[in-house]
């Protein structure tokens, strides 16, 4: 897999991009409102305008990136690609605008008859913009899927629709000088409709991104695969999925053995962040919660010959996270609960969070002087207050020689 571009270079060529096709938005923009007025088209004339308003959405792509792909500050956090759905959004709007503004015209003058003739000049104009929309439409649009830039995408289709448009000039000269002069209008308004309809799609999509619209659901099907091959994952639920401009964030909670260390749960939390970023270019964040896998822990012999399990069936019931006391309540009644010896060997306390109360493990020094059994433990576990307790294990270090 290549290496993903960098933000500086995303920008650069952005700008490259953006800025040639402004030269070719000027030029076709000026040259058909020039013909249009020599030839007699108005269809040209409005594709001129719609050439020019090609130009004008180039001004902002130009503007907001680079402040899109800033890095994020304490004002903006998550980053500044909203920046590029907020000028997705004008621009839309400004389309509309400029849509119903050509619709408007084309009606009143097709209803007063305000038709004409236009001249060839008109056709050569009509097949010049085509082939040349055509071209910075795949060349644009080339750039916006490498960079992921939904805004650089959005000026590819609008310039796509000047292309389109000016198959719409062609067939209304073409048809005006065949003997029906009023084709010329309403190519003028299908020229239009198409600004409009971009329009409105640059407005949905970027509403759409604004409130937040998650990932479709195939995609995220494929996010849930990927976390679940990362080994420790034993399950993942509840993804959350959202965009930021060209960027996407994820929120997942996956689901590993409860008996594992803070650290532990953290490292697989940190590969699952890693894998996702490395299948899928476009995100950017990943925010894993760790749930731990709950129930009782069995003894395992191989893993820990040391150590000995005590169950507490006095306990009952399902315990609720609520009602089970946070670390510092709990181990000062362990240690009000332990003989005094023991609790003078003890090095180490770690407490599990359990479907039936809380586990803990009582890791004892190197020097203990008290090496207790099954039996010391049942007696320790019998002071009050200790109903949370599930099981206790505890780890007694190694002496040579036993």
């Amino acid at each position: 897999m290549e290496p993903a571009p960098t933000d500086a270079e995303t920008v650069d060529r952005l700008t490259r991009v953006t800025l040639v096709g402004a030269l070719v938005d000027a030029a076709l923009g000026v040259g058909k409102l020039f013909v249009g007025q020599l030839a007699g088209s108005h269809a040209l004339v409005a594709d001129g305008l719609h050439s020019l308003t090609d130009l004008a959405t180039d001004v902002p792509v130009l503007v907001v990136a680079r402040r899109a792909r800033a890095g994020p500050d304490l004002r903006h956090p998550y980053g500044h690609g909203r920046f590029e759905t907020l000028a997705s959004l004008v621009l839309g709007a400004v389309l509309l605008l400029i849509a119903g503004g050509l619709a408007q015209d084309s009606l009143l003058r097709l209803l007063e008859g305000a038709t004409g003739v236009p001249g060839w000049p008109a056709i050569a104009a009509a097949l010049l913009s085509i082939g040349a929309k055509e071209w910075v439409f795949r060349y644009t649009r080339h750039a916006a899927t490498e960079l992921g830039s939904p805004l650089l995408l959005a000026n590819a289709w609008h310039s796509r629709s000047d292309a389109l448009s000016s198959v719409a000039v062609l067939v209304g000269v073409l048809g005006a000088m065949a003997g029906l002069p009023w084709l010329d209008i309403v190519a003028a308004m299908a020229v239009a409709l198409m600004i409009g309809w971009v329009g409105w799609e640059l407005i949905r999509d970027a509403a759409l991104e604004l409130v937040d619209t998650g990932l479709p659901e195939e995609t995220l099907h494929e996010v849930m695969a990927v976390v679940r091959t990362v080994p420790g994952v034993r399950g993942a639920h509840h993804l959350r999925s959202r965009r930021m401009g060209a960027d996407v964030l994820l929120d997942v909670d996956v689901e590993v053995d409860g008996t594992l260390s803070v650290s532990e749960g953290h490292r697989i939390a940190t590969a699952v962040r890693d894998e996702l970023i490395g299948h899928f270019p476009a995100v950017r964040s990943v925010n894993v919660h760790v749930d731990p896998l709950r129930g009782a822990v069995e003894a395992d012999a191989e893993r820990a010959p040391r150590a000995t399990v005590t169950p507490v069936s006095e306990t009952a019931g399902d315990a609720d996270d609520a009602a089970l006391p946070m670390r510092q309540e709990a181990e000062a009644a362990l240690r009000a609960a332990l003989v005094p010896e023991l609790a003078q060997d003890l090095r180490r306390l770690t407490l599990h969070y359990q479907e039936d109360g809380i586990e803990a493990e009582l890791f004892l020094r190197e020097d203990a002087t008290v090496l207790s059994d099954e039996q010391t433990l049942l007696t320790c576990l019998r002071g009050e207050g200790l109903a949370w307790l599930h099981a206790l294990r505890l780890w007694r270090p190694h002496r040579p020689g036993r």
